[in-house]
């Protein structure tokens, strides 16, 4: 049968949404990345702000961005994930937007994410005593791992739904494809029954624009200042060149960071 009833061309994902797609990803990704090594501890933790940044922006779109963007038209309610499920290998979908399931995924990944970000905080300020929270590095918390332990499962649980986010967009190719569901990530077009577009007032492009120079302005406020109240040490380097010099200039290649007070 040929399908010419939804072989309409909408405007579903706008520029912002686009870009915040993109940087979420990118980001997201770039926290893996640094998440193993110790000397890049501080940009796992700038980076990880730079993501609270972009789902604060997420968070302010879903209540006043466009349609298919808001937290309202996701159709999280039984009665429409029954419906889905019972339709979903039927190829005239009727949801525009997000379906049921990936509604499900998108806001559990919200949520993980940004939890993420909080138990991330803690351990650096208790374990590094790092940043906001280095306050909390004494001897009352400083050995705490539970912080640590749960800002490890949650990365594992992220990754579980960033898969199943994966496995929802291929089920959508192989089984939709006619909608170019993929395809609208990029160019913000999909494939619809009837006319869908939408438009972006001039408070929503408002909305974005602020988030956009706020976003940019945290990125080149800690390039040109690496060591800021979010990564700052409550520890002082102790230069030992000045402190014992005797001692860096006859012992330093084998116990630099224990000097020996005493020694002449």
């Amino acid at each position: 049968m040929i399908k010419e009833y939804i072989m309409e061309k909408s405007y579903i994902w706008s520029i912002p949404t686009r870009l915040f797609h993109g940087l979420f990803v990118f980001f997201i990704l770039l926290a893996y990345i640094t998440a193993e090594e110790d000397n890049l501890l501080n940009y796992h933790a700038i980076i990880g702000y730079a993501i609270l940044i972009l789902l604060g922006f997420r968070i302010i779109w879903g209540l006043f961005g466009p349609k298919y963007s808001k937290f309202k038209d996701f159709p999280i309610s039984i009665n429409r994930v029954k419906e889905f499920i019972s339709n979903i290998f039927n190829s005239e979908q009727k949801f525009v937007g997000h379906n049921p399931l990936a509604s499900y995924v998108m806001i559990a990944i919200f949520i993980t994410i940004f939890l993420i970000i909080i138990t991330g905080s803690l351990t650096l300020g208790i374990q590094e005593g790092k940043g906001i929270f280095s306050h909390l590095n004494s001897s009352m918390f400083k050995e705490m791992e539970l912080f640590e332990e749960i800002h490890e499962t949650l990365s594992t649980l992220l990754i579980l739904l960033i898969i199943a986010h994966l496995g929802g967009i291929a089920f959508d190719k192989l089984f939709h494809g006619e909608h170019e569901t993929l395809n609208s990530i990029f160019n913000g077009y999909k494939k619809t029954k009837t006319q869908e577009s939408i438009k972006l007032n001039i408070f929503q492009k408002f909305i974005a624009m602020i988030f956009l120079v706020l976003f940019l302005g945290f990125l080149i406020f800690n390039f040109l200042q690496p060591k800021n109240i979010l990564v700052a040490s409550v520890y002082e380097p102790i230069n030992y060149e000045k402190q014992n010099e005797l001692f860096v200039s006859e012992c330093a290649s084998c116990h630099t960071l224990y000097p020996s007070q005493s020694f002449t």
